[in-house]
């Protein structure tokens, strides 16, 4: 299966509740965002788990990460509400399950580098950040999450105040800013004259920079402004190809 599996291609898709696809485990749908494979997936896709629904113990050989959008999600590390950021590396195991609230998700699957971070969670209370270590912005604020030095990957949470451009330039070195992922928590954004609301999802691909700079399109949040998942620095090529788990475009797996 593939799903906007070209990453040097814009991408981007506006949420839909009656498009979701039952997953083999009862009660737990998938909103596919970009995937290639079928049950082993390099994916992004948001997670319906209907309420009193369990996923099987799981060992994450290609990493998981994921946000907690609506209800509870419980494993054997804690209980996560909605607001809560958190990064399952390589090698770490858990049987994620709901109770009677159900749950939603935004999770990205087999798509992290083994670059020797161990296998304990990260967890991130989304507000926490906003108040201890946000830096303000022209367009609002923005907070860190998780930064990788040796693969560039950086993944931030941003405030967006209405009617505000959301720009990005790259850094003139040749690359680009390496890809840029925009998932829309709550609020809107606008990009080349579409809307895109709650739960929405834009990719850019990396730059080709001939120039000093090259700017990606500009995208500008609604008249209620918008919480955006950012992502930046994950599609160049050296990124990808120090992902774990390779799944290329025939679907043939190799393990880095």
């Amino acid at each position: 299966m593939k799903i906007h599996a070209n990453f040097r291609l814009f991408a981007a898709t506006k949420f839909d509740a009656t498009k979701y696809i039952a997953s083999p485990s009862y009660g737990v749908n998938r909103f596919m965002l970009d995937r290639i494979g079928e049950e082993k997936a390099r994916a992004t896709t948001i997670v319906e788990y209907q309420p009193n629904s369990k996923f099987p113990e799981h060992t994450h050989i290609g990493g998981e990460e994921f946000l907690v959008l609506e209800g509870t999600i419980k494993d054997q590390f804690g209980e996560f509400p909605a607001g809560i950021y958190v990064r399952n590396p390589i090698g770490s195991v858990h049987a994620p399950w709901v109770d009677g609230d159900g749950c939603t998700i935004f999770v990205k699957l087999l798509q992290m580098a083994d670059t020797g971070e161990g296998t304990t969670p990260l967890h991130v209370d989304l507000e926490k950040a906003k108040e201890t270590a946000a830096v303000s912005t022209d367009f609002g604020c923005v907070a860190p999450l998780y930064k990788n030095k040796d693969t560039g990957e950086c993944v931030e949470m941003c405030w967006i105040q209405p009617n505000k451009e959301f720009t990005f330039i790259s850094n003139g070195s040749g690359s680009g800013i390496g890809g840029e992922e925009l998932f829309i928590m709550s609020g809107s954004l606008f990009c080349e004259g579409t809307e895109y609301g709650k739960w929405g999802w834009l990719r850019f691909p990396p730059a080709v920079v001939d120039a000093e700079e090259q700017p990606r399109q500009t995208v500008k949040s609604g008249e209620n402004g918008a919480q955006l998942f950012r992502k930046t620095g994950h599609l160049t090529e050296k990124a990808l190809s120090m992902e774990k788990v390779q799944i290329a475009q025939d679907e043939s797996v190799t393990i880095n």
